[in-house]
C-alpha cells in the first residue's frame, strides 16, 4: 500500500510539469511546425517555450491581485489563460523591441485582469463524447491556434 501512495505523491509533484506540456502541445499547438527543417522546428519550439514562460511570469501579479480581491466575489477568480496567451501573442514583439517595456507590461496586466474566469471546484458538467468525425473537423478546422 505504501508503494501506491509514493507513486501518487510523485505524480502530484509532477502535475505542474504535465500541465506545462499540455499547454505547449494543446494550446500552443507545438506539433504543427512552420517549416520542415531542423532549424525551423527548433525556432518554433523555443518561441513556444518563450511565450509560455512569459505568460507564467506576467500573469503572476495579476493572479495575486485576483487572489487579494477574493472576498468581493462569490467564486474565486483566476486569469483566463487563453486570453493571456492571445494578448501576449499580439504584444510580444512590441514588448521585446520597444524602449518603454514597462508600459507594455502594464497594458498586458490590465488585459489579464479585464476578463478573469471563476473557479467552481464542485461544478460537474455532463459531457457527451463527440463522434470521431466531429473531433476531426474540430482539430483540423475550428480549433484556435495561438501562433
Amino acid at each position: 500500500m505504501s508503494g501506491v501512495l509514493e507513486v501518487h505523491e510523485l505524480y502530484h509533484y509532477r502535475w505542474g510539469i504535465e500541465t506545462y506540456y499540455g499547454d505547449l502541445k494543446g494550446r500552443l499547438d507545438l506539433e504543427n511546425f512552420s517549416g520542415l527543417t531542423a532549424e525551423a522546428v527548433r525556432q518554433d519550439f523555443h518561441a513556444a517555450v518563450l511565450l509560455c514562460n512569459l505568460e507564467s511570469l506576467l500573469t503572476g501579479p495579476a493572479s495575486q491581485t485576483l487572489t487579494d480581491h477574493r472576498s468581493q466575489c462569490k467564486y474565486p477568480q483566476q486569469v483566463n489563460r487563453a486570453d493571456a496567451f492571445h494578448a501576449l501573442k499580439t504584444h510580444v514583439i512590441e514588448m521585446l523591441y520597444s524602449t518603454p517595456t514597462i508600459a507594455v507590461v502594464r497594458k498586458l496586466q490590465q488585459l489579464f485582469l479585464s476578463n478573469p474566469v471563476s473557479v467552481r471546484k464542485e461544478r460537474i458538467v455532463p459531457r457527451r463524447k463527440p463522434s470521431s468525425c466531429r473531433s476531426y473537423h474540430f482539430q483540423r478546422r475550428v480549433k484556435k491556434i495561438v501562433f
